[in-house]
């Protein structure tokens, strides 16, 4: 389950050991998503120019720049395949280094 905080994933997990919950957090990527969510802040007021709401959020993102779908398939494929069957209730970072403050 991408995108969350983990917390109820570590409960889970030490309730039973036949459910295995880890997830990843991949922090901005570049999608469709943000592209509206760039627009629909242009258009309420909360960004002042087309893109700003993107390099805003990323900011802090030591990479550089925002994830791509394709940086995460990595993460993705390492979490469906049996190299993590001994990863339990985490979360894996995938975000580039994004600095939350």
């Amino acid at each position: 389950m991408a995108g969350r905080d983990g917390g109820a994933g570590r409960t889970i997990t030490r309730w039973s050991s036949t459910i295995i919950d880890t997830s990843s957090a991949p922090g901005v990527v570049d999608t469709p998503l943000w592209t509206q969510l760039d627009a629909d802040l242009l258009e309420i007021g909360d960004a002042d120019t087309p893109g700003q709401a993107m390099a805003d959020f990323s900011a802090g993102i030591l990479r550089g720049r925002p994830a791509t779908p394709e940086d995460l398939v990595g993460t993705a494929l390492c979490l469906a395949s049996s190299d993590s069957d001994h990863l339990t209730g985490q979360v894996i970072m995938a975000n580039g280094g994004m600095v939350l403050v």
